[in-house]
């Protein structure tokens, strides 16, 4: 909450100085700066190292896994045992199918590799003290077993040293199997700790990073996901961020990326058919739910993947269609049934396409596109319409094309370009020029003639990447070094546009019983006027640009202590052009920062069953345009207003022309009421990307083969949160306490049996010096409580907006997980217990929800009560979900979920 008596939102306190470098402080009560100190103790440690670590260099193991033909087999698992030890490592083959196992002591190991769809191949290897051992595997294509389940090629069971990441992935076989509704948000519901949207205490799906294979998918207006694909296209959902490395980027929650599926040399084919009737299943519906259920649902779906050229070129193509139906809850009088006559009714069509070429052992290339297109009839409806519904179209186009290539052994050059774009329109049944009637009441508001507004939301993103990776030694020090870079371009068109350019907002509840729609001489309902609305419109063009370069190394130091530095370069850039041809396109917001990250490892006993791993990092929020849309000059937003028309409509469509509401007012027939500020906009001042400072603590333990446990702590803290403010909100507004509420007719509010009384109102001064005018001429209004004459000379207004980063926005969030994985190859699955802290004042990026309102630094009474446990988070959380293979060719598996302690803030 902001305390009344501020000077000004903007009041900095200085911090006091650290004792230890903050990369490793444990604890911090706000957010750091960026730990530069980070990558000079990573350069200082890799300097150092070889005087320590020349006394017991391991060796390590490294070749390639090929297939019959010499074709690289991306994502094959290489396992490694020492002979008489229970010491372990794994790795996983890279897209030329090199792999490599570092920090082996001396001696004989056992080496077996796998990958779906080839049988399994061990072999005897043997390594030197400081040797690069080479051993080179070929997998020969086996017969598919109908009932065999395989896991996620990256085993989760496995312990990796070579990174310092903690994430989720989780397999086809596991979204086949599992009791999930077939949407990706309830996938990336399986990851410990965090929620389909809200991941790891990130700020709703805005602080997220949306990709598919690997390219950005962020919607460039809103933040979250741009596309959703059908869940059947996918071979598995990785949800990362946590000790990620300096070549991820642009979030604060998490990274989700979609691996969509290819061919092979295999053929395979398969058709789904599902329906559901409202014949099959009972109604829960009581006559006072806004709520729709399904009446029926329609949906068949084919794919089929295999070779066009063996061993050089795939394909993987897909469809669906899907037709639902929905019926909704009767809320109007005039007519009978329990459910509206007209239910919303949804039409999906999907396709999908994917190539994948190897032309040779050096090269491939992947290409996919892919087009979705929606069309909804009555979107939205909630039983309360009478005609007054919206018909949506959403067509989306996407596209993808990744080249690699092999420069040399241990090189690896990757290039990749995508983009997605929709333009969906949300326009009334009726025509645009026709006004919507909207009755005035509180809740749902019983409408006709045509829905209030219509609607264009246009997003379109277009991404490049690339990155060469390398491996090199330094004397006895290896490294594993990735560099590279990208860049991200998205535009946003949003349009909210009243129909008939005006509302009309008859009556109030209590008249509702002789309201007729058709017959304008009930609209009055007993007064002498019509309520009618204007403005609130939105008109939004904007881009915004994302780009990043990175250096990020892996060093081993050792065969028991590794280190990870990396460093990221972003720069965001934000445009808009200005909506009425009120000027040219001008950049509204700029900047560029460094995130340093380091990351750490351990084998605490040398088998490589144990191992520590720490990592602390700076995160910075990709760009979208609801962090600037805000900026002056933009010309987006329209205030709100309601006029009393003190005569009758000589008909239900009658419109006004802004010169005829001009002439009205000026003769007194149309008086304004109210009026809702929403066009508040502010020069950008000192503008710095957000961004989430992250302490990532956490030890592996190896349990035999097939189990992993994981103990893991995370400490996240955000900075630069970004909001309109008014810098002179304190003078601004007058507090009111205990204040009785009342509904718009006067009548008294009740909750609980007693009189609605609020603790705390703020009142902008303009309405109480008007207030206070129209008592000195003599008008039938109340004074103001504890309020004289003479306080028209104190009160103030005088809003003074800017754009910038707010130092009173906090949140932080703490977290202790611990999960247990099985990787077993006919089983799968993970059961965690995770405890929670996220406390703040701000439960998004933007500083605000919506587009309709400024925020609570701009309103008072949107703080009220702010600071706290935030909502979206669950004090505790049990988790357990596993899938497999059962007897006599069954398949299956469950799914539990347990929640305590999540807040919820009544909102009035």
């Amino acid at each position: 909450m902001i305390p009344p008596a501020a000077t000004s939102p903007l009041t900095r306190r200085v911090p006091p100085e650290p004792t230890m470098p903050r990369c490793l402080s444990p604890r911090r009560s706000r957010p750091s700066p960026v730990p530069r100190l980070c990558l000079l103790l990573a350069l200082v440690l890799a300097t150092a190292a070889p005087v320590r670590a020349h006394a017991q260099e391991p060796g390590s193991l490294q070749g390639t896994v090929r297939d019959a033909t010499g074709a690289p087999v991306p994502a094959a698992i290489v396992e490694v045992q020492r002979e008489g030890a229970d010491f372990r490592r794994g790795a996983t083959a890279d897209a030329s199918g090199r792999y490599r196992v570092p920090g082996l002591p001396a001696g004989r190991y056992r080496v077996r590799v796998r990958h779906p769809g080839f049988g399994t191949v061990e072999q005897t290897v043997a390594v030197a003290a400081g040797e690069a051992a080479g051993q080179d595997f070929v997998l020969r294509v086996r017969a598919v077993i109908i009932d065999t389940v395989t896991v996620t090629p990256n085993n989760p069971a496995v312990i990796n040293r070579e990174h310092t990441e903690f994430g989720t992935q989780v397999s086809e076989a596991a979204m086949q199997l599992l009791p999930l509704r077939p949407d990706v948000k309830e996938v990336v519901a399986l990851t410990p700790g965090a929620r389909a949207e809200q991941v790891w205490g990130g700020a709703t799906q805005q602080a997220n990073n949306y990709q598919i294979d690997g390219l950005a998918a962020n919607h460039p207006g809103l933040g979250g996901d741009l596309v959703q694909p059908s869940i059947n296209w996918i071979e598995a959902v990785e949800v990362r961020g946590l000790g990620a490395g300096a070549e991820v980027g642009n979030f604060q929650g998490g990274l989700v990326n979609l691996v969509t599926k290819s061919g092979s040399n295999q053929f395979e084919g398969a058709v789904r058919v599902n329906v559901e009737s409202a014949a099959l299943s009972a109604s829960n519906l009581q006559q006072y739910d806004v709520a729709a259920e399904t009446d029926s649902r329609y949906d068949v779906e084919a794919e089929a993947r295999g070779p066009i050229v063996r061993d050089r070129l795939h394909y993987y193509v897909a469809g669906q269609f899907v037709q639902r139906a929905d019926n909704v809850v009767n809320h109007l009088r005039t007519r009978d049934g329990f459910f509206a006559p007209d239910g919303i009714d949804r039409q999906e069509r999907k396709l999908f396409g994917k190539l994948s070429w190897r032309p040779d052992a050096s090269n491939s290339l992947v290409l996919s596109a892919g087009h979705i297109g929606i069309d909804v009839d009555r979107l939205g409806a909630t039983g309360y319409e009478d005609d007054a519904f919206v018909r949506s179209t959403a067509p989306t186009w996407f596209y993808n094309g990744t080249f690699r290539r092999v420069l040399r052994p241990g090189a690896l050059l990757d290039l990749s370009l995508g983009g997605f774009t929709r333009d969906e329109r949300r326009l009334p049944y009726a025509d645009p020029d026709v006004p919507g009637v909207m009755l005035a009441g509180q809740g749902e508001r019983p409408t006709y003639n045509a829905a209030p507004f219509r609607y264009r939301l246009a997003p379109a993103v277009h991404t490049a990447t690339a990155t060469v990776e390398w491996e090199t030694r330094t004397g006895p020090l290896t490294h594993n070094v990735k560099f590279g870079g990208e860049v991200s371009r998205g535009d946003w068109n949003y349009e909210r546009l009243r129909n008939g350019g005006m509302t009309w907002r008859p009556g109030f509840g209590r008249f509702y019983e002789s309201f007729d729609p058709d017959n304008t001489a009930t609209w009055r309902g007993g007064l002498a006027f019509v309520p009618l609305a204007v403005g609130g419109e939105v008109r939004l063009d904007a881009d915004a640009m994302n780009g990043a370069a990175f250096l990020q190394d892996h060093i081993d130091i050792g065969p028991r202590f590794s280190i990870s530095p990396g460093v990221r370069f972003g720069w965001w850039s934000g445009y808009i052009t200005p909506a009425g041809d009120v000027g040219p396109r001008f950049r509204a917001v700029d900047d560029r920062a460094f995130d340093a990250r380091l990351g750490v490892t351990l084998d605490l006993t040398g088998r490589n069953d144990l191992v520590l791993k720490a990592h602390a990092g700076r995160y910075h929020q990709s760009l979208f345009a609801q962090l600037y849309d805000r900026v002056e000059g933009g010309n987006v937003f329209s205030n709100e207003q309601l006029w009393n028309y003190f005569g009758t409509p000589d008909r239900p469509d009658r419109v006004f022309t802004t010169a005829e509401r001009d002439a009205l007012a000026a003769g007194g027939t149309l008086q304004l009421r109210e009026e809702v500020r929403l066009n508040q906009t502010g020069p950008t001042v000192n503008y710095r990307q957000p961004y989430v400072d992250q302490l990532v603590v956490g030890l592996e333990k190896q349990l035999g083969r097939w189990w992993k446990a994981e103990l893991l702590y995370v400490n996240r803290n955000n900075g630069n949160m970004v909001a309109l403010v008014d810098r002179n909100m304190a003078t601004n507004y007058t507090l009111f306490r205990n204040v009785q509420a009342m509904d718009a007719a006067g009548d008294t509010l009740w909750i609980d049996g007693v009189p609605m009384v609020l603790e705390q109102v703020y009142i902008p001064n303009f309405i109480l010096m008007d207030q206070l005018k129209a008592v000195a001429q003599g008008f039938s209004v109340p004074m103001p409580p504890g309020m004289t004459l003479a306080d028209t000379i104190h009160l103030t207004w005088d809003p003074d907006y800017v754009l910038t980063n707010v130092p009173q926005a906090r949140r932080t969030f703490h977290q202790a997980q611990l999960v247990v994985r099985m990787g077993h190859p006919r089983h799968g699955g993970t059961a965690s217990v995770v405890y929670s802290r996220l406390r703040g004042n701000l439960d998004n990026v933007s500083g605000y929800d919506e587009s309709s309102f400024a925020g609570p630094f701009v309103n008072p009474n949107q703080a009220i009560n702010s600071y706290g446990r935030l909502n979206n988070s669950s004090e505790w959380e049990f988790k357990l979900w596993v899938y497999g293979a059962l007897k006599w060719g069954f398949r299956g598996g469950i799914f539990w979920l347990q929640t305590r302690g999540d807040r919820y803030t009544p909102v009035y």
